[in-house]
């Protein structure tokens, strides 16, 4: 019996496909405003999604509220009660950030976008593997 040829998805198929990798990106950005654990987060998204100019926008954006958490434990020990203000700050901060990427949007969030842009895309990617981007078109495959 001849081999019979593989069905062609067709649009919806495709459609299905383009939506699976939208939520893999979404999950990957929203996970990088999870308070306190964002580093890890952030650096995993930097390696494992270094194509994706979305994931590394929020990695970067997420960096910075991580070293805004850091600076609310500096200022406990100067000032409780202003810390305990800047937290709040921050945290509200981490749950806009969890809910434009949901959204999939690039919205740049104010205070930490001025700092998240300074980074460079693939500044994470090289200093944890070493290995340089070819370019924005053909970034390497990084498996973890």
């Amino acid at each position: 019996m001849p081999n019979a040829p593989a069905p062609n998805p067709g649009p919806v198929g495709d459609l299905e496909s383009k939506l699976a990798g939208l939520k893999g990106e979404k999950g990957w950005a929203m996970s990088c405003y999870i308070p306190v654990f964002n580093i890890i987060t952030c650096v995993l998204t930097s390696i494992k999604m270094v194509s994706s100019k979305f994931c590394l926008f929020h990695a970067r954006q997420g960096f910075v509220l991580f070293l805004l958490w850091f600076l609310t434990i500096v200022v406990a020990v100067l000032s409780p009660m202003l810390s305990m203000m800047l937290w709040g700050v921050v945290l509200m901060l981490h749950v806009a950030g969890m809910v434009i990427a949901y959204g999939l949007k690039v919205t740049e969030i104010p205070i930490v976008s001025g700092f998240a842009a300074k980074i460079p895309d693939d500044f994470v990617f090289k200093l944890l593997t070493g290995k340089k981007l070819d370019g924005p078109s053909n970034p390497p495959n990084p498996k973890i």
